[in-house]
């Protein structure tokens, strides 16, 4: 069974407190989302048995607690490990959950 390793970082948010993190499985070609496998605060170091249906990763991460989570998707199942705080959340997403209109 693969795992994967996440550093989870401990950054603060807009409101001055640590940052939200959540992760999430991707399933399949179409990047329908599955179970989830973190929701923390980060600061810590963690290792996941990977299912053998997912085809990449999901990470949100909430900047405002007041507004929905920015997320990034790492699609290469072989990821062995992670570190959200060197992900683009600021890049239009291949599985993007906006419409086309919207940018």
């Amino acid at each position: 069974m693969r795992e994967l390793t996440i550093d989870w970082p401990q950054e603060v948010n807009e409101h001055g407190r640590q940052m939200l993190w959540f992760g999430s499985w991707l399933v399949g070609d179409g990047g329908s989302e599955g179970e989830w496998f973190y929701s923390g605060r980060g600061g810590e170091r963690a290792s996941y048995h990977v299912p053998a249906t997912v085809s990449g990763v999901r990470i949100r991460k909430w900047p405002n607690e007041g507004f929905d989570a920015e997320y990034a998707d790492v699609l290469s199942a072989d990821v062995r490990e992670l570190t959200p705080a060197s992900l683009d959340f600021d890049v239009r997403q291949r599985f993007s959950m906006l419409d086309e209109d919207f940018v």
